[in-house]
């Protein structure tokens, strides 16, 4: 198996959304805990979009509640990947919209008398919490609260984030300390072209792929290979 089980589920996303051979990934188990992703690019990359399949994809595997935490409600649905889902599957996730960064620190708290426990959790636009703040206090708190949280309840987390924006700065230096399994987005085209393209990269394995956000918001992906392999490409073709 590549990476844990939830770098796994976000394989498994990019494999909807894919045109080209996606890695082979075994037999993935969704149920139980698994390392947390912290899922992290520019505005406009389309990381709403990417956590809501992984709920709806984690929601169809059945092995618990999924929640969705963000601080407003979901504008569009993503668009891209398999069409026909049973439109039920989003009873199985349940949408929770904490106001600040003291009731996105309750809900963890009080995360253990939950009933029944999640499955997994995800938690969408996590700097839009800590710009008013932004200390590096701040930014360890819910870190740690977050990760204490899930690994008692033994339940997957993936937490997306615009790295370093304004006001939260201080409050990410603690958080990526926090959070070393990462999934990056690096944007490729400028913002004003008609399909814009982002490089996708995880820290570990070091996979990449190619995401495409057309004009219409819909979705495609596209696998390009291991770092190592490039970098053997690379210097095969020096030696020639």
């Amino acid at each position: 198996m590549l990476g844990g089980p939830m770098s796994a589920l976000l394989f498994r996303v990019f494999s909807e959304l894919g045109e080209s051979v996606q890695p082979e990934l075994g037999g993935v188990n969704m149920a139980g805990f698994g390392a947390p992703v912290l899922l992290l690019g520019p505005p406009g990359s389309r990381k709403s979009g990417l956590l809501f399949m992984a709920a709806v994809l984690a929601a169809e595997e059945g092995a618990g509640p999924v929640v969705f935490l963000a601080r407003e409600p979901l504008q569009e649905m993503p668009r891209g990947g398999r069409a026909a889902r049973d439109p039920l599957i989003l009873k199985q996730i349940r949408f929770v919209y904490p106001p600040s960064l003291r009731e996105l620190l309750h809900f963890f708290s009080s995360l253990h008398v939950a009933s029944p426990s999640p499955s997994l959790i995800l938690v969408d636009g996590l700097e839009r919490y800590l710009a008013s703040t932004g200390s590096l206090t701040d930014g360890a708190h819910i870190s740690a609260l977050m990760l204490d949280s899930v690994s008692h309840l033994r339940c997957g987390l993936i937490v997306s984030a615009v790295p370093n924006s304004e006001g939260s700065d201080g409050a990410f230096t603690a958080i990526e300390r926090y959070f070393p399994n990462q999934c990056l987005l690096y944007p490729v085209t400028a913002a004003q072209t008609e399909e814009r393209q982002f490089r996708v990269s995880f820290t570990s394995p070091h996979l990449q792929w190619d995401l495409y956000v057309k004009h219409d918001g819909s979705l495609r992906i596209s696998f390009t290979g291991s770092q190592e392999d490039k970098s053997s490409n690379s210097e095969a073709k020096d030696k020639t």
